[in-house]
């Protein structure tokens, strides 16, 4: 069944680019708004996590989402933007997940094959993700129409789940090599490279822009880049190869340096001279530095590990001037700085209430923890505060800080041989990723109290409070633009998508 897969992807492929042929590739745009809502029903997402961090609470860390349809006539999905993983799946209508919690599966979507006169199930039984927990989906490789916004891309291959411990399904945005199937020897066009053989884009490239923990927009762009999302130069640096495979599966760069500065500029911390792979993975919400550097920076901010709700600091950590500065491959490369407050990420109990330390002060998560035997990641916490090309054809990232809120866009469409307007760094760093796998982790039960136990006294001296730790942030950088951006000139279409941040309980 899996040769059958490749040769209906291969077909497919081939009638597509015909058309190609006769359109004029271009950019793809999606912006995005913000929204936080609670729902205590559906199951666990991407987000990794501490094994002690309760699931009785609802956690409010990000969860980025967009909206797209498959089938004929067209079936609407919420789908978690995943640059961690390659596949996209989606819950069928009689999965188990949706039989035991129907609410999640109405609000992000479940497909029935039934209702759509484009389905073909390519390759029943063959779907199969596992997740570094032991947990995992299975289903059918399916081909069908997908669309987002105006933009219908045909005969797309998508898992759909039969068996699956989440009701959320995923939009993975990695290389074809990272493929749940491609172990077997197989691969198939995923959603990237099908928009470039179907004429929608040049480049198996793209580039997001978060916007910051606050900001209610945001976009991803396929195949091009928006210079006005961000500020000083854009720098490239090669993604790195699977030590195992030497095939590069990942977005893994290389970590060369660690900095956190107060308000001053004093420095607090400071680990340079490192070659530590790290994955830049939008489907997870927080940071995992490996432990030594990871139990240093919580040390030094005052974190508890509460049994409860994991890492907390006190709120108001979130108005210190403080900055992480993060260093890719090597002294040459790009330094992006991350205002503290990013990492300053809320807890809120079933309640609605907010968790308090013992003097009555608000608990906050804190958005670095150590990576333990588990891969290091760059999530969210992180991601908010870079612009970051993922260029899937010349193995390249381009990293650049970004300008919260930008207004305007000018937008640059990609080519085959180089990002545009990127510099790249005279790095001579050469890592291997050692992980293999997609990085889940199950939301474990607990009793939250409301109460965080203990309190610990921080060792940096972060200075007086800020205005916020993202304007000092951006102070170094250059003045922000304040306007929200709409980007629209230059893109043959406009598609719209939702990020959620979502406050919920995993049962």
């Amino acid at each position: 069944m899996a040769r059958t897969l490749f040769t209906l992807s291969v077909a497919a492929a081939a009638l597509s680019f015909i058309g190609a042929c006769l359109a004029e590739p271009a950019v793809l745009g999606m912006n995005f708004r913000k929204e936080v809502r609670r729902d205590p029903t559906h199951l666990n997402r991407l987000a990794r996590r501490q094994n002690s961090i309760a699931a009785t609470i609802e956690n409010a860390d990000l969860l980025y989402l967009i909206n797209v349809t498959i089938g004929t006539p067209p079936q609407s999905f919420g789908l978690q933007l995943d640059t961690g993983s390659s596949d996209i799946w989606v819950p069928a209508s009689t999965a188990d997940v949706c039989r035991q919690n129907s609410q999640g599966c109405k609000l992000f979507g479940s497909f029935n094959p039934k209702s759509s006169s484009t389905f073909v199930d390519v390759a029943p039984g063959q779907f199969q993700i596992s997740y570094v927990d032991n947990s995992g989906v299975t289903g059918d490789y399916i081909n069908d129409t997908f669309a987002i916004g105006k933009t219908s891309i045909k005969q797309q291959t998508m898992g759909l789940a039969a068996q699956s411990n989440r009701a959320l399904g995923i939009m993975g945005i990695g290389f074809d090599s990272g493929e749940s199937i491609a172990s077997s020897g197989t691969e198939y066009a995923n959603v990237i490279a099908q928009m470039k053989l179907q004429g929608y884009i040049k480049t198996m490239a793209y580039s997001l822009w978060l916007n910051d923990l606050d900001s209610n927009d945001g976009s991803i762009l396929f195949g091009g880049l928006d210079t006005n999302k961000f500020h000083g130069s854009l720098i490239s640096i090669p993604i790195q190869p699977d030590t195992q495979s030497q095939a590069i599966t990942s977005f893994t760069v290389v970590l060369s340096s660690v900095t956190v500065q107060n308000g001053t500029g004093s420095s607090q911390y400071s680990q340079t001279n490192l070659a530590v792979p790290v994955i830049l993975d939008s489907g997870t919400s927080l940071t995992y530095l490996p432990d030594q550097y990871a139990n240093a920076i919580l040390s030094g901010v005052g974190a508890t590990n509460d049994p409860n709700y994991g890492y907390t600091v006190p709120c108001s950590l979130a108005s210190s001037a403080a900055t992480f500065n993060f260093t890719f491959g090597g002294t040459s490369g790009p330094t992006i700085v991350v205002g503290i407050s990013e990492f300053v990420v809320p807890i809120v109990t079933m309640d609605g209430s907010v968790p308090t330390l013992p003097d009555g002060s608000a608990a906050c998560n804190f958005g670095i923890n150590p990576s333990g035997t588990s891969p290091n990641l760059f999530g969210d916490t992180f991601l908010r505060s870079a612009y970051v090309v993922y260029d899937l054809e010349n193995n390249l990232i381009g990293l650049a800080n970004t300008d919260f809120n930008a207004t305007g866009s000018s937008v640059t469409e990609f080519s085959n041989s180089e990002i545009p307007g990127a510099s790249a760094a005279p790095t001579t760093l050469v890592v291997t990723q050692t992980f293999s796998g997609i990085p889940l982790a199950t939301q474990t039960q607990a009793s939250g109290t409301g109460m965080v136990t203990g309190a610990a006294t921080p060792t940096f001296h972060l200075g007086n409070p800020a205005a916020s730790s993202k304007a000092a942030a951006v102070l170094a950088l250059g003045p922000p633009k304040v306007e929200m951006a709409i980007v629209a000139a230059g893109l043959v279409a406009v598609m719209s998508f939702v990020f959620g941040g979502s406050l919920m309980l995993f049962t």
